[in-house]
């Protein structure tokens, strides 16, 4: 399969990046005073990087800060942060999708983007660099562009050729040395008299790993047609996916509401076909100014309904920070799962979809943490025996327990009481404290022992429970814990109630 790879460097990324961050918060810069960013070294601070008007007083990175200062004393200066250009390219490459399904990171200032079958959407791969020539030039951003088969290839043409398409690799051949070699490796090259890459090219492999190691040679060979190494993109692009633009850019709510509508539909007729369900959709919103918005849903279980999908969404559109407006939204499923196709007239699958559809638009009203389910637990003892789980998540496959006797509601914390028994095994027949009445009618008892294994159980005592209607008509759940011929007597609680 024949590959295509665009690679587009931007030579002055740190310092733009900065600049641009400023002006959204309404500073300004002076692109005539001299700029330069700044940081520590041994030997005392050094400059990272430097702007054009720097750069024309004789500055350039690596210079000392106080030879740079002596040379230029109206140079400005700001902490340089490595961490932060990474993240904010990162982010600028997803970007670049745009342009093609999959795209990196390459060094510092560089990113390359997989545009094997997509140069048509332009009009060819001419049309495609002034595509990415305008979208660049939009965003401030100084950049140069190359087209190649071969990653290396148009990451050398870009940084040290002409840019554009690559014509063929003899074009790479007065290209300087340091296109393919290290620093060190550079600086030595140049001392034998080695300048060019095509003076590089002619020299047997053996004696160029011999002097300078097998990572120049591996370069060459590459550029040659040996395989590169594998390219790891910054996110795999989802088996189902979809993505729309506009000649011009959204900026209402309004506007992204509609095209997510579509991008829906388009998205479930494709998972349809594939007889799968969605577990997760990502929503990602491509601004002019290069920023990215993106917004996620989980349905409660698999779903591929439109409706049902898109009012998720819909919820939640009015968090999405829209910028100066949206040119491009692409929606995709990274979670999927086997959904065959159902008969609605047979079952309660309809009525499964319903409950879904009603616990997402709580989760999304009140928060995951707010709605949440009963699940069973296998365990005998009545307080432990359900847990209240997320209802969002996919309920569990343990049975309930059917056909024992349990009241419709347990009490928070037990209730101590008082009770009188005309035997010591049999049930009470009046109850005073916090609940007092005499017992017209009783049933049990059920003895339910504590679980011995659990550590928390070490101390308990066995328990003994009945059900009491008082002559109030109240029915309560009441235990006795212990037995009679212990040291300690048995006390007397009242755990649920069946009214």
């Amino acid at each position: 399969m024949s590959t295509r790879w665009l690679f587009i460097q931007l030579p002055r990324w740190p310092i733009q990046r900065l600049r641009r961050r400023a002006q959204r918060h309404g500073a300004l810069f002076s692109e005539a005073e001299p700029f330069a960013l700044v940081a520590s070294a041994q030997g005392g601070p050094r400059l990272a990087a430097v702007d054009p008007a720097a750069e024309a007083r004789g500055l350039a990175p690596g210079f000392s800060l106080a030879d740079a200062r002596a040379l230029c004393p109206q140079l400005r200066v700001h902490p340089a942060d490595p961490e932060g250009d990474a993240a904010a390219l990162a982010e600028l490459a997803l970007w670049c999708t745009r342009w093609g399904p999959q795209a990196a990171l390459d060094g510092a200032d560089g990113i390359v983007v997989d545009i094997a079958g997509c140069a048509h959407l332009w009009g060819g791969e001419e049309g495609l660099l002034a595509a990415v020539a305008a979208a660049f030039r939009r965003l401030g951003l100084e950049h140069r562009a190359a087209i190649a088969d071969r990653r290396l290839t148009a990451a050398i043409w870009a940084r040290f050729g002409a840019g554009g398409i690559v014509p063929g690799l003899a074009a790479l051949d007065p290209l300087p040395v340091e296109a393919v070699a290290a620093e060190e490796d550079a600086a030595r090259l140049r001392q034998l008299g080695l300048r060019r890459i095509g003076e590089l090219r002619r020299l047997p492999r053996a004696t160029l790993i011999r002097r300078f190691g097998g990572a120049l040679a591996r370069r060459l060979d590459i550029l040659e047609g040996a395989q590169e190494p594998p390219f790891v993109p910054l996110r795999a692009p989802a088996r189902f996916s979809v993505r729309r633009s506009w000649p011009e850019p959204l900026a209402t709510h309004a506007g992204i509401e509609a095209a997510c509508r579509r991008l829906v539909a388009d998205l479930c007729r494709e998972l349809a076909q594939a007889g799968q369900g969605a577990l997760r959709l990502l929503l990602t919103c491509h601004g002019v100014d290069g920023t990215i918005a993106r917004l996620a849903v989980a349905p409660a279980r698999p779903s591929r309904d439109p409706e049902h999908l898109f009012a998720l969404f819909r919820l939640r559109l009015d968090r999405l920070a829209l910028g100066f407006g949206v040119e491009l939204l692409s929606l995709e499923a990274p979670e999927t799962v086997e959904l065959p196709a159902e008969q609605g007239a047979l079952g309660d699958a309809a009525d499964a979809r319903a409950a879904a559809a009603l616990i997402d638009r709580l989760v999304a009203r009140l928060g995951a943490e707010r709605v949440l389910r009963p699940e069973p637990v296998a365990t005998h003892v009545p307080e432990r025996a359900v847990r209240w789980r997320p209802a969002a998540h996919e309920p569990s496959r343990g049975p309930w327990v059917a056909g024992l006797l349990r009241p419709l509601r347990l009490f928070e914390h037990p209730l101590a009481v008082r009770a009188l028994a005309l035997l010591p095994d049999g049930p009470p027949v009046r109850l005073s404290g916090p609940v007092a009445g005499r017992v017209v009618a009783a049933s049990g008892p059920e003895r339910i022992l504590p679980e011995w294994w659990r550590p928390e159980d070490t101390a308990a005592r066995p328990r003994d429970f009945f059900r009491l209607r008082l002559k109030d008509g109240r029915e309560f759940w009441c235990a006795r814990e212990g037995l009679w011929g212990e040291p300690t007597p048995p006390v007397w609680r009242l755990l649920g109630t069946f009214t």
